[in-house]
């Protein structure tokens, strides 16, 4: 069997498909390699992005902790709606 795929592989046709089948496969690993890098660099601004929020998040949390009581229901006023 080993020596029936040799024989093929060293025929015209067999180098002409074993060339092609490499350069395919080169092909294939490089578009692999940058389709992975791509999506950890997505990754990666997501989880920026999600720190960035959560910093955000927690900074406002801290500043209407500090404001008095009805400092924040005037700011919450500003909110709601008053249709009737």
């Amino acid at each position: 069997m080993l020596t029936a795929v040799l024989a093929w592989l060293t025929s015209s046709v067999g180098k002409v498909v074993a060339k092609w089948g490499a350069l395919g496969a080169a092909i294939g690993l490089a578009y692999w390699r940058i389709r992975e890098s791509g999506r950890a660099a997505e990754r990666a601004d997501r989880a920026k992005d999600t720190l960035a929020a959560a910093a955000e998040r927690e900074r406002t949390h801290d500043d209407v902790s500090r404001m008095p009581d009805d400092r924040v229901r005037d700011e919450l006023r500003q909110w709601v709606r008053r249709d009737g």
